[in-house]
């Protein structure tokens, strides 16, 4: 997307982290450029439960005063498309951003784009901005502490996977994780993920939401919302948090092309680094929250235990609904769920 392409590097040779994962991910011959798409590889919210979730991003844009829904990393346009079913939805404008071309299955009506900065104005005016799990796929460095004590940045070989460790990080790393990510106990062997990319794409967005709500001189609001894997200044982990997924599992990371390279995000930071780029207010809750607020789960909302059939009237819904009904709490009760995806953090910023 825009920042997120790169030319497909040598494969014979360490390079810096960053530079093998931005090709591996995003390269011609990347995870997310070439093959089948994420949904092979792994479950994401989209495709866990994309009606109850477009629901849900319908009601947040009504609450914030956003007349339309612009996602950021759409991946093959899942959520796109449930919004263009969900009646809650109805009227929004809805813009998908991504590296692929445009597709097929998209809608008419849904706009597309393959990079950011092609992206229209007028997509960003008045919109939800949602940047749903892609934050994590945002290549950064990758620092390690070696015998010595120094940090280093970790190169790897594309192919093998092998690591070893380069030059010392810049003064510029450092002055990061004195903010962001204590070293006062770290040992040999921690590692550590610079955020600052991330920070860098999400300050992109707020600064292009800002300045197309004033060209465009539209009264509806700019919202961004960031949902993400994430950890806290408090509570960093030592060893990185750098993992790789294909074909629905865990395996190790290696930035072959073959396997989608992720690690987790400091939406802290990113959160300070909309704020400096002129966000106005910021809300960091985790997804449970956020879904229950937004009325999924809840008593009478979507998912909730009155979509299950009344007690002794088994017939009144007939056997395809009752399935239907269940299937939907099924859906909610997973994007809840504390210990996986309801654990998810959500940074929400208006402009």
């Amino acid at each position: 997307m825009g920042s997120l392409h790169a030319e497909w590097l040598p494969r014979d040779q360490a390079l810096p982290w960053e530079e093998a994962w931005q090709a591996a991910l995003y390269g011609p011959e990347g995870f997310f450029t070439a093959g089948a798409g994420p949904a092979a590889h792994f479950r994401t919210a989209v495709h866990a439960a994309p009606g109850p979730l477009a629901t849900a991003v319908a009601r947040l844009a009504r609450r914030e005063g956003c007349t339309a829904v612009l996602d950021i990393g759409a991946g093959r346009g899942e959520l796109l498309v449930a919004l263009t079913t969900c009646p809650e939805a109805a009227g929004l404008g809805l813009h998908g951003v991504d590296v692929i071309p445009r597709p097929p299955e998209l809608p008419g009506a849904v706009g597309w784009s393959t990079c950011i900065e092609a992206t229209p104005p007028a997509a960003f005016a008045g919109a939800l901005v949602v940047a749903w799990e892609l934050l994590d796929d945002v290549p950064c460095p990758v620092l390690e502490r070696d015998d010595d004590g120094v940090w280093r940045r970790v190169l790897v070989h594309p192919v093998s996977g092998i690591e070893d460790l380069g030059d010392p990080a810049d003064e510029a790393d450092l002055d990061w994780c004195r903010r962001w990510w204590p070293t006062d106990a770290a040992e040999e062997g921690d590692r550590i993920e610079i955020g600052r990319p991330r920070e860098d794409l999400w300050g992109g967005l707020v600064l292009r939401a800002a300045a197309s709500r004033r060209s465009s001189g539209t009264t509806g609001s700019s919202v961004l919302l960031a949902v993400d894997y994430r950890h806290e200044r408090s509570g960093r982990p030592p060893a990185g948090s750098l993992a790789g997924y294909r074909l629905g599992r865990l395996v190790p990371p290696v930035p072959d092309g073959t396997t989608n390279i992720t690690a987790h995000v400091a939406l802290d930071a990113v959160a300070e680094a909309g704020a400096r780029a002129g966000a106005t207010s910021t809300r960091l809750t985790d997804q449970r929250t956020a879904l229950t607020e937004l009325g999924l789960g809840s008593p009478g909302g979507m998912g909730s235990p009155g979509d299950e059939p009344p007690s002794g009237e088994p017939h009144e819904f007939g056997g395809e609904e009752a399935l239907r009904r269940l299937a939907g709490r099924s859906a909610v009760a997973e994007l809840l769920d504390p210990g996986s995806l309801g654990s998810f953090g959500w940074l929400l910023q208006r402009v």
